[in-house]
């Protein structure tokens, strides 16, 4: 069943713009701007509309979205900017429409 993926929020600190939005588009590998126009280290682009989020065809390929990561940190470990936040994989029917959601934190 295809799902869509929504913000939560962030892991730590202070409420964000993108709280609650669907992912229409992210790639870490490109520099990005908030719905404020600050920089951003990612390109995230999103929707309070359900049926405008993007499908991914099962909750692991959204994972594999979710888990995407260009280059290392400087601690090491692999730069992953969505981490950041907690999202929902929500299972949608072929009309977008959210039925149930599926937890990844």
């Amino acid at each position: 069943m295809p799902v869509v993926m929504q913000i939560i929020g962030p892991v730590h600190g202070a409420p964000t713009s993108f709280d609650g939005q669907y992912i229409i588009e992210y790639d870490p590998s490109q520099q990005g701007f908030s719905p404020d126009g600050s920089p951003m280290l990612c390109l995230l682009r999103t929707t309070p509309d359900i049926s405008e989020a993007t499908h991914y065809t099962d909750i692991m390929a959204a994972l594999c979205v979710y888990q995407q990561f260009d280059g290392v940190r400087s601690d090491g470990k692999p730069n992953r900017p969505l981490t950041f936040f907690h999202v929902e994989f929500r299972s949608v029917s072929s009309d977008g429409d959210g039925s149930q959601a599926t937890s990844e934190r």
